[in-house]
């Protein structure tokens, strides 16, 4: 099945108008400049320099080890900028997994995940998951109630000699290695982030990694103001005795245990596998398509260098000709590179690219004028709109403005009150306009021409605003009262309406005067008005407190009663030698300390009440088979006083009784039952 071009993707165009409605309503209140939701990603880098430097806070004042983890936390908490420091670093992890979802989705809405932005968006998932898996480390060095969850999970779950760790006696001393890997990795992983960035704006020809300043404050100040209103404290100390209870569960980065004691392992993991891999391969598997990629007409070429300055995609290299013109450069074009964005076609001064699908800048000037020079035949004024594909998708376009055009061709004529013409002109993007256009529309008798953008920060294809404004910075003389430059959200088709309507009114006609260009944004130098300033960080605020209701207390399914927990860690016993064939052991030589050998297995069977609640069998470890015996097993155990029996067969003979005796099993607590090798026993604590 052939891919489908951008307009012909029917569902992603509809979340993504439902997306452009939500940002051009906040645009009415922050201007589009302070609109949160034009700075996700870069947002996302900020908020991972604030953990730094609030995690730099921390580190110093923390000490790992089971025996001290939460009481230096605990201190941390008592002085009012450790209780910030740590509040911010909390809110502001939430806000990072946040804000990479709303991103992504972004990107999926608008078709930017395909082609050759393939490796933003897997790159973009593998450093969601880096987050996430680096949160999860935050929340278990702490060692209260959510540690605790995580290891009664990693117990479960990977079990061996690894879960055995937990249920030891000294089992601070033994755990201190963990705090301390744990702890590396949290503090290491975020570091390694900032190659994921890279890798994730590597096929970018200018990529933007930091949002504006006043954007960045207003993060901030969200940040601080959440974390004033509910500064995070920590649940009750660990105690791997009891079963949890009503344990507030960060969903962002906790929320897969609960599902998982609700649903099961291999239901939750399932689904996780299937739902991530299918996003994550989802530009293979729900590819489109464009009208590109660019192609260079040689002998028209000059090598100018001004498409390669323009591309936003690094997808023009510029090469040493050696043929029989007189320029000493030629542009090449990287087709897996290409977006069809047409940037190039426009910033081409002698028509030398144009677009494989079909998209040819010359030919549609062409169109242009001669629908121009129609309508100046009848005497009428005509007004020339330069608008993007994207605008007539999104239904920016109004009805009345796409005249009689039909599908596949770029230009209409329309009436637009007062007796004038507007021939429209659908372009890939607002970028492909040549700035000589312009001129030459001038001279054959255009009244007006308006250039239609989107926000300076929610093209398209990232640049296509930037570069058009630059060319009209470049060449003033254009900048006259019949130049219009109009920005306005996606979607906000009678705001375009309005503004073409009154342009065509007698008193705008004499009252036109020539209007200042809008600038060539410096971001870091734009600052909000008071109102769109606070309305930006009240946007932000909202997105950061969505952490207060996903923080979310739940149970242990097994905390309404009680449980047992069975570990074996065993030498285990000798079933045969490995004696190699051939060879004789001087007498006294212990053969199995030499060559070692095959060891038996251990079975264990576990009976309540005269009921089976456990009988499994457990293989020495190693490759060669003949490693340690460890096992942990979980066994809910109904709240009474219960007659517990633990059977156990290591060798040939049949199963022997090493436990047996009345247990008293109180609700919410959890009773471990050890195999002690030297006294042949299974010892209950």
């Amino acid at each position: 099945m052939t891919p489908n071009l951008y307009p012909q993707r029917k569902t992603l165009r509809a979340f993504e108008k439902i997306w452009v409605r939500l940002e051009g309503f906040v645009n009415r209140f922050t201007q589009s400049d302070f609109n949160p939701f034009y700075h996700l990603g870069t947002l996302t880098i900020f908020m991972l320099v604030v953990l730094l430097v609030t995690g730099a806070y921390l580190t110093v004042f923390y000490r790992p080890g089971l025996d001290v983890a939460y009481a230096t936390v605990e201190k941390l908490d008592a002085h009012w900028l450790g209780s910030l420091m740590r509040s911010v670093h909390r809110y502001s992890s939430d806000a990072m997994i946040l804000l990479i979802v709303l991103h992504m989705l972004k990107m999926l809405f608008s078709d930017r995940y395909w082609g050759q932005r393939w490796l933003a968006w897997t790159s973009g998932w593998i450093m969601l998951a880096g987050v996430w898996l680096t949160g999860t480390m935050g929340y278990w060095l702490i060692w209260d109630q959510r540690a605790q969850w995580m290891t009664e999970y990693m117990m479960e779950y990977l079990a061996g000699a690894s879960g055995l760790t937990y249920v030891a006696t000294d089992l601070a001393s033994r755990t201190f290695s963990n705090f301390v890997i744990i702890l590396f990795l949290h503090v290491f992983l975020p570091i390694i982030g900032f190659l994921g960035i890279y890798i994730h704006g590597l096929r970018l020809s200018r990529a933007r990694w930091w949002s504006p300043r006043w954007v960045s404050v207003q993060a901030v100040i969200g940040l601080i103001i959440l974390s004033l209103i509910k500064p995070t404290l920590s649940a009750a100390p660990a105690d791997l005795s009891t079963l949890l209870s009503d344990v507030p569960m960060d969903a962002y980065y906790l929320g897969f245990l609960p599902a998982i004691d609700a649903w099961g392992n291999a239901i939750f993991w399932g689904l996780a596998i299937l739902v991530g891999g299918s996003l994550f391969l989802l530009p293979w598997l729900a590819r489109g398509r464009d009208i590109g990629p660019a192609i260079i007409t040689d002998p028209k070429c000059t090598g100018c260098n001004l498409c390669y300055a323009e591309c936003p995609y690094d997808a023009i290299a510029m090469v040493e000709r050696h043929d029989e013109t007189k320029y000493h450069k030629l542009a090449v074009i990287n087709p897996a590179q290409c977006t069809a964005c047409a940037i190039c076609v426009g910033a081409c001064p002698t028509d030398a690219i144009h677009l494989l699908g079909g998209y040819n800048g010359e030919q549609t000037f062409n169109a242009v004028k001669g629908a121009l020079h129609r309508e100046k035949q009848e005497g009428r004024p005509v007004t020339v709109l330069f608008v993007s594909e994207r605008d007539v998708t999104m239904g920016t376009l109004p009805a009345k403005l796409r005249g009689n055009v039909r599908e596949g061709e770029p230009v209409s004529t329309s009436e637009c009150g007062a007796g004038a013409r507007v021939v429209t002109a659908i372009l890939p993007s607002i970028g492909a306009v040549n700035i000589e256009w312009i001129r030459s529309l001038r001279d054959e008798g255009a009244r007006d021409v308006v250039l239609f953008s989107h926000p300076y920060d929610d093209a398209l294809y990232r640049e296509e605003p930037h570069w058009m404004l630059n060319r009209l910075h470049t060449h003033t003389a254009l900048a006259t009262k019949d130049l219009h430059w109009l920005e306005i959200a996606p979607g906000d088709a009678s705001a375009l309406e309005t503004f073409m309507k009154n342009l065509q009114r007698d008193e705008t006609q004499k009252a036109k005067m020539p209007k200042p260009l809008p600038p060539v944004k410096e971001r870091n130098k734009l600052v909000p008005s008071l109102v769109s300033g606070l309305i930006g960080t009240l946007i932000l605020l909202g997105a950061f407190a969505l952490a207060l209701p996903l923080d979310v207390k739940s149970s242990m399914q097994a905390a309404d009663g009680s449980a047992l927990r069975i570990a074996v860690d065993a030498k285990g016993k000798i079933e045969a030698a490995n004696i190699p064939e051939g060879v004789t052991l001087p007498e006294g030589a212990d053969p199995v300390k030499i060559f070692g050998g095959v060891h038996f297995p251990i079975s264990v069977r576990v009976i309540v009440d005269g009921e089976a609640v456990l009988d499994d069998t457990y293989k020495p470890s190693g490759v060669g088979g003949n490693g340690r015996i460890s096992a942990l097993e979980f066994l809910e155990i109904e709240s009474g006083t219960r007659m517990v029996e633990v059977w156990m067969k290591d060798d040939s003979d049949n199963y022997r009784l090493v436990f047996s005796g009345e247990v008293i099993f109180e609700q919410g607590r959890v009773l471990v039952l050890a195999y002690d090798e030297a006294t042949d026993t299974f010892v209950l604590r």
